[in-house]
């Protein structure tokens, strides 16, 4: 196991040029039952900061970290259960995580987070909201929506935002000063108003929830329903629309679990690019103000190819971690495999003992993909990046999850420089 702050100069030396990137593993040391990390932002400080989750563990509680530059180290804030009252002991379902749900609000300093469930009771191994809907002990109470001041360093509010649902992805417009999110089990897409404390049930999209909502220049929201389908909200309108696009596929497939995993937007063009939560994920850039419904382009597979008669995991082809560098280029990471395709179990289920993190970077003025160095560090599996943000510096952050205890990994020497872009959702 490593240890915060070691240098993984050994896969870097092997994967990256001579004076070209490096990168730093920091393994959620201190919170070693930790197995997931979903979450990882840039404050409106210009620091980043993940989510520490504890899924499978009953009891378990998220804690939210922050990457301090000055000691080479995470610094741990504070624990989601004694930041809402919710406690890990309480014997209900717990506040184990914070997914794709921080949202910085540049103006005030504030970053908001808000919690998912799936972390069972504290002495159980699983927890089904489904089954658990009406147990008036063991369901979950809901999600809470955090505020914590970056310049303070404190929490300074607390409440219930989402009843009895969890918040899969949150989505923030400061200039009507409300967020969206997608909520689980019920995949509704809802609007809080922070000023009123007000939660509006704009609709159900389906049974797939999807990962990501992003907003456009005029704050209209986004997101796929779970066949594929681009849909919006516009605020001025007050109501979800289905838009004429559906997410690229391969022939092979149907639209069926087109959802959006992650999406960041260019901050010169305004254009969105983004990526699906599927096998053999597709990279797509979407125009919002090109016509009335926006212009959707296939910008192709992002993935290794895949034998046609080998059954194919989602999370063994995967991509996420899209940022952009002050650099004006797309950087992401995706699962590779050392061995194509993985090794097969007796029972027929994929598994890698090989594995790794390849980061990539895109161009969007030639359309040409480069791949920079392999991640590794800390337990395996080392395939899965769920989010990515870059900091003031330049210095690029990916969550690892699938494995335990989860982590960050830290990438320099990029060349990106500067200050990258703010993203309102993830």
């Amino acid at each position: 196991m490593t240890t915060p702050g070691e240098p993984q100069s050994d896969a870097a030396a092997v994967d990256a040029p001579e004076l070209g990137p490096t990168f730093r593993y920091y393994p959620f040391a201190e919170r070693p039952e930790s197995d997931s990390c979903w979450a990882v932002h840039r404050g409106p400080d210009g620091r980043v900061y993940a989510a520490c989750c504890v899924e499978k563990t009953g009891g378990g509680t998220a804690t939210v970290v922050r990457y301090d530059p000055e000691r080479d180290a995470l610094a741990y804030l504070f624990e989601v259960d004694e930041a809402t009252g919710d406690r890990r002991d309480s014997g209900r379902a717990t506040q184990c995580k914070i997914h794709y749900s921080f949202a910085p609000d540049a103006d005030r300093g504030i970053l908001y987070a808000a919690t998912h469930l799936s972390g069972p009771p504290a002495g159980e191994r699983s927890y089904n909201p489904f089954a658990a809907w009406h147990d008036p002990r063991r369901a979950f109470r809901g999600s809470y929506l955090i505020a914590f001041d970056t310049g303070r360093d404190e929490v300074v509010g607390s409440e219930l935002m989402i009843p009895r649902e969890g918040c899969r992805c949150l989505c923030f417009d400061p200039r009507r000063r409300c967020l969206y999110a997608l909520t689980f089990p019920r995949d509704h897409f809802v609007r809080y108003d922070l000023e009123r404390r007000e939660l509006t049930d704009l609709g159900r999209l389906g049974s797939v929830n999807g990962q990501t909502i992003f907003t456009d220049g005029a704050g209209r929201a986004h997101t796929f329903d779970d066949r594929g389908r681009l849909v919006r909200y516009d605020p001025d309108a007050g109501r979800l629309e289905t838009l004429p696009h559906v997410y690229p596929h391969d022939p092979c497939q149907s639209p069926w679990h087109g959802v959006l995993y992650d999406a960041v937007a260019d901050p010169e063009t305004g254009a969105i690019y983004m990526v699906s939560w599927r096998a053999r994920p597709r990279l797509a850039r979407y125009w919002p103000d090109a016509g009335s419904s926006g212009e959707l382009e296939d910008l192709g597979p992002l993935t290794a190819p895949w034998p046609g008669d080998e059954p194919l995991d989602l999370n063994l082809d995967h991509v996420g971690g899209l940022v952009f560098g002050a650099d004006r280029r797309l950087y992401y990471a995706k699962a590779h495999w050392l061995a194509e395709p993985p090794e097969r179990r007796p029972s027929g289920r994929a598994t890698a003992p090989i594995s790794r993190t390849m980061v990539c970077r895109f161009d969007p003025s030639t359309g040409g993909h480069e791949a920079l160095l392999a991640l590794k560090g800390g337990a395996p599996p080392h395939h899965y990046v769920s989010s990515g943000a870059a900091d003031d510096r330049g210095d690029l952050f990916f969550g690892k999850g699938c494995t335990r205890p989860a982590g960050l990994y830290r990438v320099s020497g990029l060349g990106a420089g500067g200050q990258a872009a703010p993203r309102l959702w993830g």
